[in-house]
């Protein structure tokens, strides 16, 4: 959920300055990513609706109330055939809903990347409802712990040999927020952790880690990036805008219905450098792909080969007093 962890960023950043009244946002992310190496090219665009209600930017311990729900439509079209029966068209789904209410969390997230999503069974699917409690709730520092439900194909089998489709989860959401480091982490189907280090810096570095599987150290996805930040968080501009460069590991990954046996999930690894220019509402990002490798079924069969990519993510905002 990368894009929905953005959008949110960026939100929160630019689009409520400080009013009397509490606002509603109604908000249209858009977003396009193109893939070009030798052997395959992939188009990624987006678009979606959300919206977001309360406080926002606040000292931890000073949230009241905080609403926040998005979901976007991102099919996955590749120009060249991966895989026989494997089809071109990917559709991939993704939707959030965050409130807080004082100490208490409520979570709701859905995923699916597939050629049929949900109908194609269990597999095709991720589903999420959590609550949780701000048990630490500090100016600087907060921890939220509770549980959730999860629905999905987890690999354990019935003893009719159907998938297990409701497993108990952890709820873990953790903030820290010092004026020379800045993280957050929060686990619910699986370990998300950004950081930034001299975030009120003009000059800052940040992280962002996630790991969706847990084969080997290659499924760490992660990407670092050095900013230079053209105005201080103190100028009448506001810290809006920024250039940086950095490196990452990224993941176009989706599993196939059981219309298709031969093949059950597919994977496009890729590590690449890059430059992004970062202008709050929209960022563009592009850099050159060198190394990159096809897995089918969590076995590495080939490579497309090196090659580029370019990615602009934005949003448009509608304030509704």
């Amino acid at each position: 959920m990368r894009l929905l962890c953005f959008l949110l960023l960026c939100c929160i950043a630019v689009v409520l300055p400080a009013q009397e009244q509490e606002p509603f946002v109604f908000l249209i992310p858009v977003g396009y990513d193109f893939f070009r190496l030798d052997g395959q090219t992939l188009h990624n665009p987006a678009a979606g609706v959300g919206f977001m209600y309360g406080e926002q930017d606040l000292p931890f311990d000073e949230v009241d109330r905080r609403f926040f729900g998005m979901a976007l439509y991102r099919p996955l079209i590749f120009t060249e055939t991966l895989y026989p029966e494997v089809p071109k068209y990917i559709h991939q789904i993704e939707a959030i809903f965050d409130a807080r209410i004082k100490r208490h969390q409520l979570l709701l997230i859905f995923q699916s990347s597939s050629d049929k999503p949900v109908t194609g069974g269990l597999n095709t699917f991720q589903a999420g409802a959590g609550w949780g409690y701000e048990v630490i709730r500090r100016p600087q520092v907060s921890l939220i712990l509770g549980a959730a439900l999860g629905v999905s194909d987890f690999g354990i089998a019935l003893p009719s040999g159907d998938p297990l489709p409701v497993m108990p989860l952890p709820l873990v959401r953790f903030g820290l927020n010092t004026q020379w480091f800045a993280s957050s982490f929060d686990f619910l189907t699986g370990p998300n952790l950004d950081f930034t280090i001299a975030p009120k810096e003009r000059i800052r570095l940040t992280g962002d880690m996630r790991m969706d599987k847990y084969r080997s150290i290659n499924d760490l996805i992660y990407e670092f990036t050095l900013w230079y930040r053209f105005f201080d968080a103190g100028h009448n501009m506001g810290d809006f805008a920024g250039i940086g460069v950095g490196f990452k590991n990224d993941l176009v990954d989706f599993d196939l219905s059981r219309d298709i046996p031969s093949v059950e999930t597919f994977e496009l690894r890729q590590t690449s450098i890059f430059a992004e220019l970062d202008l709050s509402l929209i960022r563009l990002q592009g850099g050159w792909i060198f190394n990159s490798e096809y897995l089918i079924d969590e076995k590495k069969t080939s490579s497309p080969g090196n090659g580029f990519y370019f990615s602009i993510q934005g949003i448009i905002p509608v304030t509704l007093n």
